[in-house]
């Protein structure tokens, strides 16, 4: 079963985590090039110093929405196992997921979906700031994997992913809390996961279904096309 446990800590928590480890003889990593790497089965526990966040060069444009969330300057760690008796409490839990939505939004819904005033102040102008015809670009979305889609129309999906875990409008309910999901259940259309993984978008939410982005399949190994439940405990 896949579990992974995160935590975002002050960078003194983090120092003394680390020592904790090492005195236990628990080995961790430290992420370099990709924040999500750490959610790989292969890695035990991960570390994500902020810096990562402007240095990950594929996708250094997408992160930006860290440097405005309230999480900016933290560290952020996952683990394969509850750090509870390293007197950290579970903030974030993904595991995968048995729902499955059904209903996704068309493209002109989408379109009004990124007009709400919620995305509107939320998003990091860098979000936007994209040449079309740039190389970067096309490197990326070769590295991604991503062939034969106009990125234009992709990038429609990738914002108003983001902007139904700011303001839901596509999502399930139980026991009377509203549960926000990816508007597609397809990897190839999404973008930076990461964000909703780990509550830079939607904390306000108790549970939310994500579908992993290109660069989370590739970087982390996780399955495509597949949901993962967050759940963000109190």
């Amino acid at each position: 079963m896949y579990q992974k446990f995160a935590y975002w800590l002050q960078e003194n928590d983090c120092l003394r985590l680390q020592q904790a480890l090492e005195k236990d003889g628990i080995s961790y990593s430290i992420a370099k090039n990709a924040v999500c790497r750490p959610l790989s089965k292969r890695w035990t526990v991960g570390i994500v110093p902020p810096q990562i966040w402007s240095q990950a060069k594929l996708c250094k444009r997408q992160l930006s929405w860290y440097w405005l969330s309230p999480h900016a300057g933290q560290f952020l760690v996952i683990s394969d196992f509850d750090l509870s008796s390293y007197t950290l409490s579970p903030q974030i839990i993904l595991e995968k997921s048995s729902l499955k939505p059904k209903s996704f939004p068309p493209a002109e819904e989408q379109q009004d979906m990124i007009q709400k005033k919620s995305y509107l102040q939320a998003k990091p102008d860098e979000w936007d700031d994209l040449d079309l015809d740039s190389e970067e670009l096309k490197k990326w979305m070769k590295i991604m994997g991503i062939r034969g889609l106009n990125f234009r129309d992709i990038f429609l999906t990738h914002c108003a992913n983001h902007a139904n875990f700011l303001e839901p409008i596509y999502y399930l309910q139980k026991n009377n809390s509203i549960i926000p999901y990816s508007i597609s259940n397809k990897t190839k259309y999404l973008c930076s996961a990461c964000l909703e993984f780990f509550n830079i978008i939607g904390e306000e939410y108790k549970r939310k279904l994500v579908v992993p982005c290109p660069g989370a399949i590739i970087f982390a190994g996780l399955p495509v096309n597949t949901y993962l439940e967050v759940r963000t405990l109190d």
